[in-house]
């Protein structure tokens, strides 16, 4: 056991039992020393850490994902197949250190791509904040400013409102409704998909998004943020027609937070293709980028639309709380990926600069 006081005044505090290594931070000497007391009395009474290889643990933890989407099982049982258990898999999970991660993490990003290491982070991550949940270690060697890779991104492309209507004016069909209710209510193209006749109150003019669809499955929303948003006059044409055309389906069971196939309900759907089926986004994004191309604006995806509500709602002053819930997402996530500054909105900034150096060109 040693003790070592900091530059802060806090004492930071080592212990070594059975050859693993604890240490905590405390403000004072006698709180390292109950500290002590505590994890001596935690070893006699077998509830400290416990053995567990990797391997084994995250067999375990990927257990708590059989009710998870299909697409994130996949994503953290192919990150741990390929790039974490081959380096990490024989070692105690108790013993894995942050120097051990920041190697794992560079290998992939050196051997396969910047994407690709931020992606084994973030599995990495899970894992071993699970494993400190499970008292299986004591800290997380993961470290977010350590660790996770630095990608510089591009921004997200958002329309206009002038580009948006030149959009709408050049796509068709089933294509044009999902980019109106998207640009209309700012949800994901899932929940868009998602949508049956019986979710709308036109009456009311209003709209409860309850559940998305994806990859041929639906289950609750993302979040399990349902929620009911007034419908923008100019959609209420479109909605009257889509639930004039589903005619009388039957309704969709509550659901809870699994998957479930979503070929029963087939023609169940506000918005369906040909064959039934809800929104393809594969073809409902191969229609934008070609009507964006029509319309001579920037090519954006089903997803930069819900960016682009996003964009407008800020750009209209609206509060992060507000737009957190008419998108069904965090304020927090509105601020830091959603806020997306127009091109007009910077045009006060522009004018601003151009007084302050004299409005000419030097």
């Amino acid at each position: 056991m040693s003790y070592h006081q900091l530059p802060s005044g806090a004492y930071r505090a080592r212990l070594m039992i059975n050859g693993v290594r604890y240490t905590a931070t405390l403000p004072t000497r006698d709180d390292a020393k109950d500290w002590e007391a505590l994890i001596r009395a935690k070893a006699v009474s077998g509830s400290l850490p416990r053995r567990i290889s990797v391997r084994d643990y995250a067999a375990r933890w990927m257990t708590t994902y059989e009710t998870a989407p299909t697409s994130t099982r996949a994503f953290h049982e192919g990150n741990l197949s390929r790039y974490i258990l081959p380096v990490l898999g024989v070692r105690s999970v108790a013993d894995v250190t942050p120097t051990e991660i920041s190697r794992l993490i560079n290998a992939v990003s050196a051997q396969v791509s910047v994407a690709t290491a931020d992606a084994a982070y973030r599995t990495c991550s899970a894992l071993f904040n699970a494993a400190v949940a499970d008292d299986v270690m004591v800290k997380s060697p993961v470290k977010s400013k350590r660790h996770r890779p630095r990608r510089q991104r591009e921004p997200h492309v958002v329309l206009e409102r002038l580009e948006a209507r030149q959009l709408l004016l050049h796509l068709k069909g089933w294509h044009r409704d999902a980019a109106l209710l998207q640009l209309a209510l700012g949800a994901r193209v899932g929940e868009i998909g998602g949508l049956t006749p019986h979710d709308i109150d036109l009456h009311r003019r209003r709209v409860t998004i309850r559940r998305r669809h994806y990859r041929g499955t639906i289950r609750a929303t993302k979040n399990h943020r349902m929620r009911t948003l007034e419908l923008p006059t100019i959609t209420i044409p479109t909605m009257g027609r889509l639930i004039a055309a589903a005619g009388d389906v039957p309704r969709i069971p509550p659901l809870d937070d699994r998957e479930h196939d979503a070929e029963p309900f087939l023609k169940h759907w506000l918005i369906q293709t040909s064959t039934g089926r809800p929104v393809n986004t594969s073809a409902y994004d191969k229609a934008l980028i070609k009507a964006c191309a029509s319309a001579e604006v920037p090519r954006v995806s089903s997803h930069a639309l819900r960016h682009t509500y996003v964009s407008w709602m800020i750009d209209e002053g609206h509060s992060a709380d507000k737009i957190a819930f008419w998108i069904g997402d965090t304020p927090e996530t509105v601020r830091a990926v959603y806020a997306h500054m127009l091109e007009e909105s910077s045009a006060p900034a522009a004018a601003s600069i151009d007084a302050a150096l004299g409005g000419g060109v030097l």
